[in-house]
């Protein structure tokens, strides 16, 4: 899979807060839109080959951190 350097950083980024305008927007630091981002930030998560990087890094991240998504919604879901 080779992506871009660009796309490496977006998606690096998405991961900080899941926020593809803001990822898009210090990918591409020339675009100062929000409009404009938020579209192509959305095209970008549909990219296969940015989709199968995102889905690498996740996974990794699961692993090093043993937090999964679903365990982090039942911990949402619990009362306290």
């Amino acid at each position: 899979m080779k992506l871009t350097e660009k796309q490496k950083i977006f998606v690096n980024e998405y991961l900080v807060d899941l926020n593809a305008t803001r990822a898009y927007k210090v990918a591409y630091p020339n675009v100062k839109k929000d409009d404009t981002a938020a579209v192509n930030g959305n095209r970008l998560l549909r990219n296969a080959k940015v989709k199968e990087y995102l889905d690498e890094r996740m996974r990794e991240r699961e692993k090093r951190t043993e937090i999964t998504q679903d365990l982090s919604l039942i911990h949402i879901s619990e009362p306290t």
